[in-house]
């Protein structure tokens, strides 16, 4: 499966395109891609995933267009909830709608109807993942998953379902779904949860399974919102080789191609 183009605009530095690719039935996930001018095999492609979606920081002369101008494609989609994925108004009363217009709703919907909003992000980052390796212009590289936020939790579970990822990068990702249960007063996304995970595994079982492939760990939080310790990140990682741990949640160039 490739990606459809829909268009390709020259910047000042770069070139981007505009995507769809093709995650489920009828789902088409929309997404950004810068493109060097130049072609640098050794630099791999960086899938950025952005809690509020694709159009945060892609002006000329912001992030993501800077990233592609030092040689870094970079693709940034809209998963399933965000963005242009947003959920579609209700046709009902609008005073009813609007209280009902928000990713928790969509979310609770998506439970009862057997399909949970964490397993259709993971879908779509599946998906952006096999377009770019079936992309011609970039098939040779190495793809790199930055995740802010929300998004590390897909971002780690579709790592851990392909080989395709050979590194991640995690800012301001939960700790643990245990330190969910372990806290009474959690301020963590619904949008992440899934029913009786912990009877089969959790978040550093995951991640420490993606080894030997490597992992930063920036600024990572509890349950409550508030960093942890990087002692205590390393004692519940188990201080594997694989899992770097870092004390702050850098969103810079440095911090997402791995410096």
């Amino acid at each position: 499966m490739r990606p459809a183009v829909l268009r390709r605009v020259p910047s000042r530095v770069v070139d981007i395109e505009a995507w769809e690719v093709n995650s489920d039935s009828k789902v088409w996930v929309p997404a950004w891609m810068f493109l060097p001018r130049k072609n640098d095999p050794s630099k791999p492609v960086l899938i950025v995933l952005e809690p509020n979606g694709r159009n945060g920081r892609w002006h000329e002369g912001e992030l993501y267009q800077n990233l592609a101008a030092q040689g870094y494609p970079v693709c940034v989609p809209d998963l399933r909830g965000v963005g242009d994925l947003a959920p579609e108004f209700g046709r009902g009363a609008a005073g009813y709608e609007r209280s009902h217009q928000d990713e928790e709703n969509y979310t609770w919907a998506s439970l009862i109807l057997g399909k949970p909003l964490l397993g259709q992000r993971v879908t779509d980052v599946l998906a952006v993942l096999q377009a770019l390796s079936n992309y011609p212009a970039l098939a040779v590289r190495k793809l790199r998953i930055a995740a802010q936020g929300k998004m590390t939790v897909p971002a780690a579970f579709a790592a851990a379902l392909t080989p395709r990822v050979e590194s991640l990068y995690l800012a301001a990702g939960l700790i643990s779904y245990r330190s969910l249960v372990d806290t009474e007063d959690y301020a963590y996304p619904f949008a992440n949860f899934i029913p009786k995970l912990l009877e089969h595994t959790d978040l550093p079982e995951v991640i420490v399974g993606l080894a030997p492939r490597p992992v930063a760990l920036a600024g990572t939080v509890d349950a409550t919102g508030a960093q942890v310790e990087t002692k205590r990140i390393g004692e519940i990682y188990r201080a594997v080789g694989n899992v770097r741990v870092l004390e702050r949640a850098d969103w810079s160039i440095e911090a997402l191609v791995g410096v």
